[in-house]
């Protein structure tokens, strides 16, 4: 674990940081990022261009104007409503630039300001787009998993010009000895491997299907991004939170035992504060029970 802190440390390729301020600009590029993920957020699922036509109001039609297209403050100008039909705006829109924009910030304050930390911003990204993809339509899309496993395998390739030792792992593969590939392929297929077991041991035990496919591609996508350690504290939050929602939801009447709640907005938080943490909080795990 040690041995991983210290690769991640290695592959930073700090660039100046300026604190408070540098934070600040994140959460403001972070809530633009978010705006544009809302239109993903919007079209994917439909299968619509993400570039034509312009941003324009889903009820009405109208092409919006810059004006209308200010992050977080053309929703409290116009008091969530559409300026030109009067429609409600739904509270999504700013919730992603909020969220996406939050999330800039701390990762920014945490990692610093490197080419990896870019990285880990556009993955970022594409984690939270899954969210509420998810939660709204119960699907994640296949290009965003596979930008999630490309930043991986760009992370890695970073990294090999640092700490070469550490991204390359020997694979053991019959007939042909053992054979080096890119750590983050390697976590990639492992990730995928374990979540689709649980997704077949689940199907068996509640007799339906536990978790789709989805799931288990997004697992690929989080596993080329983290390290063994850090992957088993996002599964970790991912349950817990994911159950104790459910447990919530359940005592509230707004959901019945049987009603399927998506595990991947779940996986996506999880994954989201062990890209921050995750490797320390195992370490402190692994410290504190003594197997450390």
């Amino acid at each position: 674990m040690k041995a991983a802190v210290a690769a991640e440390e290695a592959a930073a390729v700090n660039l100046p940081s300026f604190g408070v301020g540098t934070s600040l600009l994140a959460f403001v590029y972070g809530t633009v990022v978010g705006s544009f993920l809302n239109v993903c957020i919007h079209r994917m699922p439909r299968r619509e261009s993400i570039i034509s036509p312009p941003s324009h109001c889903p009820s009405c039609g109208t092409r919006l104007r810059v004006r209308d297209l200010v992050p977080i403050l053309s929703f409290l100008i116009q008091r969530g409503r559409c300026r030109y039909c009067g429609s409600l705006i739904s509270w999504r829109y700013t919730a992603v630039e909020l969220a996406t924009g939050g999330y800039f910030a701390a990762a920014t304050a945490v990692l610093g300001v490197s080419l990896d930390t870019l990285l880990v911003l556009a993955l970022a990204a594409a984690l939270i787009a899954a969210f509420f993809i998810d939660l709204e339509h119960y699907i994640i899309p296949d290009e965003l998993n596979l930008i999630g496993i490309g930043i991986g395998v760009a992370r890695d390739f970073l990294k090999l010009a640092t700490a070469p030792a550490w991204s390359l792992a020997a694979v053991p593969v019959p007939w042909f000895g053992v054979v080096h590939a890119p750590r983050s392929l390697v976590n990639a297929v492992g990730a995928a491997l374990a979540l689709y077991l649980v997704a077949v041991v689940g199907s068996w035990v509640f007799r339906r299907e536990a978790m789709g496919m989805g799931d288990v591609k997004l697992a690929a996508a989080i596993g080329a991004n983290l390290t063994a350690g850090a992957a088993v504290v996002a599964f970790f939050i991912a349950v817990a939170t994911g159950a104790l929602v459910g447990l919530v939801l359940i005592a509230a009447r707004v959901r019945r035992r049987r009603d399927l709640l998506p595990f991947g907005p779940f996986l996506v938080l999880g994954t989201l504060v062990a890209v921050l943490f995750g490797d320390r909080l195992f370490a402190s795990y692994l410290a504190a029970t003594g197997l450390g």
